[in-house]
């Protein structure tokens, strides 16, 4: 790139991007379409589709009348030449070790695929979603269940990919105080209106009980000062030690929700506006290989990396 002079450079950006959305096999956008498009003339658009060629992004085959064919393309060469920096992902705070391990797998994964990202952390799906939407991020990871409810909501997003069973959350467990009445009934509950997981959770284990707007991480403290009863807590999250003596916890057994949607879930959802982030995405993100890492972050056997 830095051989091109700036105009010839900015357009073959621009171009990177476009052919970023297409599939190999494809055929791509003519000469004229793309002169029309970015309002140059068709001598500086073959300039910098021999550029991209040149740099091994892209293979293309002419086919005369029919057009021209995308035979192949290097998605992280072309989205290295679109300059646009880290890949952006809007992550669930790291505090447990399935989403250290979601984290740490995306990662390296990425980092494989000579894609480099970068994270934002926020607890609650709604407020990633709403990152995703004011282009603050580029994709988001949440569960499958928070994922169906944003693509249902919002049409311009959708599923791009989904992990197994029990990867986003294991199991989860009741918090509460060892002192609590025995009539469960009447306990006070504590549930996060930022998490829509939490707000099923807690409506699928307690949905008669009084229900008190809290902040997930403060759910330990509340319990132990009486604030609220109990709270759905995920198993894997450390609880403050200054609180083991007043604290206890109940396990339970989390049935799948009507709709069968798998709430113990991970997925991911990105901007279908931005086709190029989906494409790169499908083609690098390798959902197997996020899982192993994420497995061996579990059983303690990696370091986690995010």
């Amino acid at each position: 790139m830095k051989t091109l002079n700036s105009k010839i450079s900015d357009l073959t950006k621009q171009i990177a991007k476009e052919l970023l959305k297409c599939h190999v096999g494809q055929k791509i956008p003519t000469t004229s379409e793309l002169a029309q498009k970015f309002s140059v003339g068709y001598g500086t658009i073959e300039k910098a589709m021999t550029a991209l060629k040149e740099m091994r992004a892209i293979k293309v085959q002419p086919k005369g009348q029919m057009g021209t064919y995308l035979l192949d393309k290097n998605s992280a060469a072309l989205w290295s030449i679109m300059d646009s920096g880290p890949i952006r992902g809007s992550l669930p705070l790291p505090n447990t070790l399935e989403f250290q391990g979601l984290a740490s797998g995306l990662t390296e994964s990425l980092k494989e695929k000579n894609i480099d990202c970068s994270f934002s952390v926020k607890n609650g799906a709604k407020l990633r979603i709403n990152e995703l939407l004011n282009n603050q991020c580029d994709f988001v990871l949440l569960s499958q269940q928070a994922a169906v409810w944003g693509c249902e909501k919002y049409e311009n997003l959708k599923i791009l990919g989904t992990f197994d069973d029990k990867s986003y959350y294991g199991d989860m467990i009741v918090l509460c105080r060892k002192d609590a009445s025995n009539k469960v009934e009447e306990w006070r509950i504590g549930v996060d209106e930022t998490s829509l997981d939490h707000i099923e959770f807690t409506n699928n284990l307690f949905e008669k009980n009084e229900k008190v707007k809290v902040m997930y991480m403060h759910s330990p403290y509340l319990i132990a000062d009486g604030f609220i009863d109990a709270a759905v807590w995920h198993s894997s999250q450390l609880v403050p030690t200054m609180l083991i003596d007043t604290l206890t916890f109940r396990p339970v057994s989390y049935e799948e929700n009507k709709s069968g949607i798998n709430s113990m879930a991970g997925a991911i959802i990105v901007n279908k506006d931005h086709g190029e982030i989906a494409s790169l995405l499908t083609e690098l993100c390798d959902i197997e290989r996020v899982l192993e890492i994420q497995k061996e972050v579990i059983a303690r056997k990696r370091i986690p990396y995010y």
